[in-house]
């Protein structure tokens, strides 16, 4: 399998996996966390794509989920603008006058949307799990562990 090839499947199961990171944290406005939250993710994809890479991919394994990606990408992305749009306008609506009981509202809005993300990539998540192998998802899982302590370390 070519480097572009796996660099390419590896950049579409990057993005579910690492959209949460940049939503999970709301934003109001600070230039500062925008800035934080583009390297985190770059970091991430970075070190997600090291981590596929490790697992040695079949080719019909990278194109099954390469079709799993593209089935659910339309729905995330527009899911992700969604939550964006009410985040914005959350974020609008505390610095104007608006009521609590508006700001409620607003703010169960966006989680949601957060949820229903993170529903969307967890559905991901299940249906590239069934094309790993049973070495391939425990080593999966040995990876994603250092990777989440390697995270907490920071």
């Amino acid at each position: 399998m070519s480097p572009a090839l796996i660099s390419a499947v590896l950049r579409l199961l990057v993005t579910p996996l690492t959209i949460s990171s940049v939503i999970v944290t709301p934003n109001y406005n600070n230039d500062a966390q925008i800035i934080s939250q583009t390297t985190k993710v770059q970091e991430s994809q970075s070190t997600e794509e090291g981590v596929f890479q490790q697992l040695n991919l079949t080719q019909e394994q990278t194109d099954k989920i390469v079709a799993i990606r593209q089935q659910h990408q339309q729905q995330i992305i527009q899911s992700l603008e969604n939550l964006r749009d009410a985040q914005e306008e959350l974020n609008q609506m505390i610095i104007a006058t608006n009521t609590d009981n508006q700001l409620r509202q607003k703010h169960g809005e966006v989680l949601q949307l957060r949820k229903d993300l993170a529903e969307l990539q967890f559905n991901t998540i299940l249906k590239i799990r069934e094309v790993l192998t049973p070495e391939q998802l425990q080593q999966w899982s040995k990876l994603m562990q250092q990777r989440r302590e390697s995270l907490k370390n920071r």
